[in-house]
């Protein structure tokens, strides 16, 4: 039988499964009208079979980075109404940096700062449109995108340092942008998770408030600490274990890479700033919503956060989506699950910042 996208999202909103690691409750919604089945969801493992890769799937090399920037994928839908888009520059001493504005109207609003994707090497503000506006209807906020400084051209600290600016420039110019200064949460996917809780620490002993942080299949710790953690026994492989296994490992392995393109002093990765993991003091974060994918190598490092998290005291609210792989949100309006998360993050939004 064949579904329709809305009948998909829909089912998402009613079975899920709930389980525990220490005291992190953990949200577990199951493959839409497949609940209780194992392995890749049918979109994804479509996906992966019909990708067509001259080298199949494999950790990323040097010769890659042109390749990949320039190969302009978007593969997502609009799936927003009459949200409008702008762009706008900061002018800084010695540089530029470009931001989208979403939603930006006569009605003053709460504010999301994102921070998209792309291993820090690849320009994806683009590719995140969609996303963001979608993040912006449910929200009902103006959403700012960042177009930061990627590696290895700007390495560390440069791209961060550039989305803390943004975050700036929106608190001192609330009035032009017409936000609630006071009302202002950041989201981010992949690196722009740890960009956005990058930014919260360096926010610390500033006149603003991020009140509010979520994060799509996060990296939170780019070190071997979790790593060393991370075993294939913590993933359902008995169905589509090639595909599973191809996903992870060319992840894992990739992820060394990105080690050396983002850090020029490869002892950095230690730093909470560069491994948010690792930040020792964690009572101080905002309301925080994580999702996770269930074949995502990211997953078990999102959990170990989440699970800190809870610990410490903080709220929240940590999804996983069955049958998942990395960055399955900019698959918005082909996979019902982007969609249902990104109306998560924003129902957890609305609730801590539009109280």
């Amino acid at each position: 039988m064949t579904y329709t996208h809305e009948e998909l999202t829909a089912r998402l909103k009613k079975q899920v499964t709930h389980s525990t690691i220490g005291k992190l409750n953990i949200i577990n919604k199951e493959i839409p009208f497949q609940e209780g089945s194992r392995g890749l969801d049918p979109r994804v493992k479509r996906f992966l079979t019909n990708e067509v890769h001259p080298n199949g799937r494999r950790p990323l090399e040097v010769d890659d980075l042109e390749i990949t920037r320039n190969r302009v994928e978007v593969n997502n839908k609009d799936l927003s109404s009459g949200i409008r888009s702008e762009t706008t520059n900061i002018f800084l001493q010695d540089r530029a940096i470009s931001m989208k504005i979403y939603n930006r109207t006569k009605e003053k609003k709460p504010v999301i700062i994102y921070f998209h994707g792309g291993g820090f090497f690849e320009r994806d503000v683009d590719v995140m449109e969609n996303v963001c506006k979608f993040l912006a209807q449910k929200t009902e906020a103006v959403v700012v995108a960042v177009e930061y400084r990627l590696a290895p051209e700007h390495p560390y600290q440069d791209g961060l340092n550039d989305c803390f600016e943004a975050v700036r420039y929106v608190y001192e110019n609330a009035r032009k942008f017409n936000v609630e200064a006071d009302k202002m949460g950041m989201v981010g996917d992949s690196v722009g998770g740890n960009f956005a809780l990058g930014v919260h620490h360096l926010s610390t002993d500033k006149p603003w408030t991020i009140g509010y942080i979520g994060m799509f299949c996060p990296l939170v710790d780019l070190s071997d600490v979790s790593r060393n953690m991370w075993n294939i026994k913590h993933y359902d492989t008995d169905q589509d274990s090639e595909l599973i296994r191809q996903e992870l490992v060319t992840m894992k392995e990739s992820l060394s890479f990105i080690q050396t393109l983002y850090l020029t002093n490869l002892k950095d990765v230690y730093l909470p700033l560069v491994s948010p993991l690792l930040r020792k003091d964690k009572t101080t974060l905002p309301p925080i919503t994580l999702v996770t994918a269930e074949f995502d190598f990211l997953r078990i490092q999102g959990e170990e956060f989440s699970t800190q998290l809870a610990e410490a005291g903080v709220p929240v609210r940590h999804f996983k989506y069955k049958g998942m792989d990395h960055a399955f949100v900019r698959k918005l309006g082909y996979y019902p699950q982007a969609a249902d998360a990104i109306i998560e993050v924003s129902n957890h939004f609305t609730q801590v910042l539009r109280r």
